[in-house]
C-alpha cells in the first residue's frame, strides 16, 4: 500500500527528500514540538506508516522557515508554489532592479542545469532537486516581483501612468 502512495505522490515525496537533506532533523523536530528526530524522519518517509499532519506540516514549515513540503503539496495539487505573505510586506525593501538582477540569476542557473542534464542525457536526484529549488525561487522573485511593482505604481495613479508613457529600458 506504501509503495503505491510513494508512485502517485511524486512531488510531495521529492518534496519530503528535499526537506530531509536540507534541514537539521533533530532541532526542526524540536522547535515544531514533534517527539524525536526519528520520528520525523519516519513521517517524511511515504513508505511509512506514521504520516504527517496537516499541523504537523505547519508547525515543521513555521520551525525550519522551509516552504518545499509545502510547496510540494501545491504541485501535487497542480498550483503553483507559495510566497510567503512575510516576504510581500518586505518586498518594498528589495529594489526593482535587485529583484530582476535575482530572477535572471537563478533563471541563468536553471539554463546552466537544463545544459548540464542535456550533456549527461540523464536527471540525477541532485540535479531534480537542484532545479525544483530553482525554478520555485524563480516563481517566487517573479510572484514578488509582480507584487511590489503592482503596490509601488497601484498607490501612486499619477506615476502609473508616465510609466506607461514612458518606456524604461529593461521593463519592455
Amino acid at each position: 500500500m506504501y509503495a503505491d502512495i510513494k508512485a502517485t505522490h511524486l512531488q510531495m515525496n521529492g518534496a519530503y527528500r528535499s526537506f530531509a537533506e536540507s534541514e537539521t532533523l533533530s532541532e526542526v523536530a524540536q522547535q515544531a514540538g514533534i517527539r524525536s528526530a526519528q520520528m520525523l524522519r519516519n513521517k517524511l518517509c511515504l513508505e511509512q506508516p506514521h504520516q504527517l499532519t496537516a499541523s504537523e506540516l505547519v508547525s515543521i514549515t513555521k520551525a525550519s522557515k522551509n516552504r518545499c513540503i509545502v510547496d510540494g503539496l501545491l504541485l501535487e495539487l497542480n498550483c503553483a508554489p507559495s510566497v510567503s505573505l512575510d516576504e510581500c510586506s518586505n518586498a518594498d525593501k528589495t529594489p526593482l532592479t535587485e529583484r530582476a538582477l535575482e530572477i535572471t540569476a537563478n533563471a541563468g542557473q536553471l539554463a546552466s542545469l537544463a545544459i548540464e542534464m542535456k550533456a549527461q542525457k540523464r536527471v540525477t536526484e541532485r540535479m531534480r532537486h537542484e532545479i525544483v529549488n530553482r525554478s520555485r525561487r524563480v516563481m517566487s522573485e517573479i510572484a514578488l516581483f509582480a507584487f511590489d511593482v503592482e503596490s509601488k505604481f497601484q498607490a501612486v495613479p499619477l506615476l502609473s501612468i508616465a510609466i506607461d508613457a514612458v518606456p524604461m529600458p529593461g521593463l519592455t
